[in-house]
C-alpha cells in the first residue's frame, strides 16, 4: 500500500526536525569544544593539573554552548530560563565530573608510561579530554531536546 503525500510530509517533518536539531547542535558542539580545547591545551601545556584544565575548559565552553543551544531550540522564553539553565547544568557539570576523572586517570597512566616529556603527557591526557566528549555528544543531544528545552514542543 503506498502512503499518501500529505502522509509522507507528516512521517518527514519529525525527522527534518531532528536533523535540523542535530545539524545546529553539531555546529554549537564545535564552537563550545573548539574554545574549550584551546583553553584546555593551553592551561595543561603551562603546567595546570588535568582536573583544573578540565575545570576551566568546561566553563570557557559551556556557556557559549547553552546559549547556542537555546537559540536552536527556541527556549521557553525568559520565565522558563532559570530551570533551562539548571537542567543544562545537571547535564554539563556531569559531563565535566566524566571528563575529569578520565582526563585525571589519563595524567597517572601518561605521566607513568612518559616521565619526564611532557608533550606525549599533553597528548594523552587531551585524548581522554576529547573522547570523553566525543561519546558524550549523542547522549546530550537527547537529553537537550528531551529534558532541557522541553516547552517548545
Amino acid at each position: 500500500m503506498s502512503q499518501t503525500a500529505q502522509e509522507r510530509t507528516s512521517a518527514e517533518a519529525p525527522a527534518r526536525r531532528y536533523w535540523r536539531l542535530l545539524s545546529r547542535f553539531a555546529a554549537a558542539s564545535v564552537v563550545a569544544t573548539g574554545v574549550s580545547q584551546v583553553v584546555f591545551v593551553t592551561s595543561y601545556a603551562l603546567g595546570a593539573v588535568a582536573v583544573v584544565s578540565t575545570v576551566l575548559a568546561w566553563l570557557a565552553g559551556a556557556i557559549p554552548n547553552f546559549l547556542l543551544n537555546r537559540r536552536t531550540w527556541g527556549g521557553g522564553g525568559r520565565a522558563a530560563l532559570r530551570g533551562e539553565i539548571l537542567r543544562y547544568a545537571v547535564i554539563s557539570v556531569g559531563t565535566a565530573l566524566l571528563a575529569a576523572g578520565a582526563t585525571s586517570a589519563a595524567e597517572s597512566l601518561a605521566v607513568s608510561a612518559f616521565p619526564g616529556s611532557r608533550t606525549p603527557q599533553v597528548a594523552v591526557v587531551w585524548g581522554a579530554f576529547l573522547g570523553t566528549y566525543l561519546v558524550m555528544f549523542v547522549v546530550k543531544f537527547f537529553l537537550v531536546d528531551r529534558v532541557v528545552f522541553t516547552s517548545r514542543r
